[in-house]
């Protein structure tokens, strides 16, 4: 079988398998929105025995195919990318990229770049020059903003400066002042 046909067999089995919820969840509130599976260990649990009108366990039959197992709906393997040294090691035929969620605004940039000029696809960016276009914008207004603080505190440590050396003139002329007021008392 070729692998687009064994991606639908995946799909048609996932369709039918059954969402495993903890039992007992509808015996206890604190379990009610939990979906996580933990499997029954007691001596009499009906689940863990299998009994008939009880939920089904998680178990090897409702595995996918061996030759599809970790690959997304379009049939490639996805890899995750946090850095230009990642994205060297893919094969574009067989793998996705998948832009690592802890990778900032600017490494993004350089690798959606990168992505562009070897015409590969990325998992999680729908469109990449859009992409772009928004990082680029919003690298703009951040040094525009560093390059406003910049000036910004220059200006208020000239102010400061000058309002210090306004403050020890005005304090000399007020001890002066303060100094002929004592002679005449």
């Amino acid at each position: 079988m070729t692998r687009e046909e064994l991606i639908k067999i995946r799909s048609q089995l996932k369709s039918r398998k059954p969402k495993f919820k903890r039992p007992q969840t509808n015996q206890f509130a604190k379990l009610k929105n939990s979906d996580k599976w933990r499997k029954p260990k007691g001596m009499g649990n009906k689940v863990r025995r299998r009994r008939r009108g009880h939920i089904k366990m998680p178990s090897v039959g409702y595995g996918s195919p061996s030759l599809v197992r970790n690959l997304n709906k379009e049939g490639f393997k996805e890899v995750i990318i946090n850095n230009l040294s990642d994205l060297q090691n893919i094969t574009s035929k067989e793998e996705i990229a998948i832009i690592g969620s802890t990778v900032g605004a600017k490494k993004k940039l350089t690798i959606l770049t990168e992505i562009k000029k070897k015409n590969m696809s990325v998992g999680n960016v729908k469109d990449i020059d859009k992409k772009i276009k928004e990082l680029t914008k919003v690298k703009k207004v951040k040094t525009e903003k560093k390059v406003e603080t910049k000036t910004n505190s220059k200006e208020k440590k000239v102010e400061e400066k000058v309002k210090k050396e306004t403050k020890t003139t005005t304090d000399k002329t007020q001890d002066k002042k303060t100094e002929v007021n004592k002679k005449w008392i």
